[in-house]
């Protein structure tokens, strides 16, 4: 799981993925703007990261417990992909400071989320001992909207230093 993760944030092909994407998307949608785009990515990561917190929130709750880290290398990978291609689509190259930037956005996300999920197993097991069912539906809503909500915020933030309107994000960077 985590060599899978280093190789799809190291590898340079994930570059040319992310261009990709982002031509796809230009393509398809000719008249909308930059920020109408970047809405669209933000979403569609944001809904990647639903359903595999969903997925993988909901048996852990109906079994009690949850390996740590089960969706943390998925997310992590999503929200380096959303960052870049964020940055494509704004004109930035993706230099290395992106893809630290990238990688540490994911990762940070990823955990704080993982940490939520682990502690919301913890009390639906306390809460509900006896029963899995009602565990496992609360456990994936809270699951998807963990993932979901980390996606988004991450995403606009990106958006935001891209288009040079986050403050934070201008004292946040580095000179060139």
């Amino acid at each position: 799981m985590y060599t899978a993760l280093a190789r799809a944030v190291l590898d340079e092909t994930d570059r040319e993925r992310v261009a990709q994407e982002v031509r796809r998307l230009r393509q398809r949608h000719p008249l909308a703007s930059r920020d109408e785009l970047a809405g669209r990515l933000i979403r569609k990561a944001a809904l990647r990261c639903a359903a595999a917190g969903g997925l993988l929130t909901g048996p852990a709750a109906f079994f009690g417990a949850m390996p740590f880290g089960a969706d943390l290398a998925y997310q992590a990978v999503a929200l380096n992909r959303l960052v870049l291609s964020l940055a494509a689509l704004y004109g930035h190259p993706p230099s290395g400071r992106d893809r630290a930037a990238g990688i540490g956005a994911g990762a940070g996300a990823g955990v704080a989320s993982e940490l939520l999920r682990q502690g919301m197993v913890r009390l639906l097991r306390r809460a509900f001992p006896r029963r899995p069912g009602l565990r496992t539906v609360a456990g994936a809503l809270v699951g998807g909207a963990l993932g979901y909500g980390a996606a988004m915020a991450i995403g606009r933030f990106a958006r935001d230093v891209f288009r040079g309107r986050s403050r934070l994000g201008l004292a946040l960077r580095l000179p060139r």
